[in-house]
């Protein structure tokens, strides 16, 4: 399967899901990571147009790599990030992470919705057989996210991630098909 010839359209109740273009890299995407409430657990702390075209072009290219944009039903308004990388087709296992760059959709559930989404995406389209996770212990809303979309933990690397002037568990958690 090629990843880069894959064109999704995930579809919620509210959200949809598609591939990031070229078009997506702008200034309202370079403001969610360069504001530090944003980035708080991300490891991108700072972020340009040019930067992000770069990036987006690169994740569209590549076949272990799966880079959507999360869009707001009812308005099209560009809100967040989702991605599966690496996806290793021979394992059966993707890696996912997840920004809500748009601080208006905080609190709504689209989190919980785009992660159930991505996850019934792997298994059900790319035949996957688990997803997996990191994500720093200090991030308890992501962490309750993924367990109440049934991922579970299972490694905890005390004090194993540098980020900012503080140090954090690193949480590994995963949801089997």
């Amino acid at each position: 399967m090629r990843l880069s010839d894959l064109r999704p359209m995930i579809q919620t109740s509210r959200l949809g899901l598609r591939k990031l273009t070229l078009e997506d890299a702008n200034e309202r995407y370079v403001g969610w990571l360069n504001d530090p409430e944003v980035n708080v657990y991300l490891e991108t702390r700072t972020a340009t147009v040019q930067g992000i075209r770069d990036y987006i072009d690169k994740k569209s290219s590549s076949d272990t790599a799966l880079l959507l944009g999360i869009y707001w039903q009812q308005n099209d308004d560009f809100i967040g990030t989702v991605k599966l990388e690496p996806i290793d087709f021979a394992t059966g296992v993707a890696t996912m992470g997840i920004l809500i760059g748009d601080k208006v959709y905080w609190g709504k559930g689209v989190a919980t919705e785009v992660v159930n989404a991505i996850t019934e995406y792997a298994f059900n389209s790319l035949g996957l057989s688990e997803v997996n996770l990191g994500v720093l212990g200090a991030n308890l809303p992501a962490i309750r996210v993924y367990e109440k979309c049934g991922f579970a933990t299972y490694q905890v690397d005390k004090n194993a991630r540098q980020h900012g002037d503080a140090t954090y568990d690193q949480v590994w958690m995963r949801r089997n098909k």
